[in-house]
């Protein structure tokens, strides 16, 4: 199942902003504000516009979601994060998502997040998507993965997941 493109499926890029805090390695997340998820502690990220590449979706939406500022040369093709929903179908969603270690500024609250940095051995999963703690931790750890998940009729629920490493 790994790597199976998926017709009509959003396009949208997240981003990993890895930064040491206290002596230990940290990812930026944050908690949504507003929409779907409202609640939930995220990765920053969004919809890839027509016309826009990953890369410059991925720079746009952290920006819009953290107030920080990134370079194209500081994110890292690390993971790429396809969502089924066979209940769904229009929800489907493949994910273009980054690491990055460097940025300009200071985290933010916006209208989307309240920006939160999180220790990957210690994650707030009782409030993130119960796919992240799957996937996150192998994130952070490096990448160069994809992941097929599939979630449950209920659309939370994880009903498959499978990982392809890159070569």
């Amino acid at each position: 199942m790994a790597g199976r493109r998926m017709p009509g499926a959003k396009q949208v890029a997240l981003v990993a902003l890895l930064q040491e805090r206290a002596g230990r390695l940290h990812v930026l997340l944050g908690r949504k504000r507003r929409g779907f998820g409202k609640g939930n502690i995220v990765l920053p990220g969004g919809k890839i516009e027509p016309g826009e590449s990953a890369v410059q979706a991925a720079i746009r939406e952290f920006r819009e979601e953290t107030g920080l500022v990134l370079a194209p040369q500081e994110l890292e093709l690390a993971a790429q994060i396809n969502f089924r929903f066979p209940a769904q179908p229009a929800a489907d969603m493949e994910c273009a998502t980054f690491i990055a270690r460097q940025s300009t500024g200071q985290p933010e609250a916006t209208e989307e997040l309240e920006p939160l940095w999180a220790d990957p051995d210690a994650l707030p999963v009782e409030q993130m998507w119960q796919d992240s703690p799957l996937w996150l931790p192998k994130l952070v750890a490096g990448g160069n993965f994809t992941v097929e998940i599939v979630l449950a009729r209920d659309n939370i629920s994880v009903q498959e997941i499978s990982f392809e490493n890159w070569d």
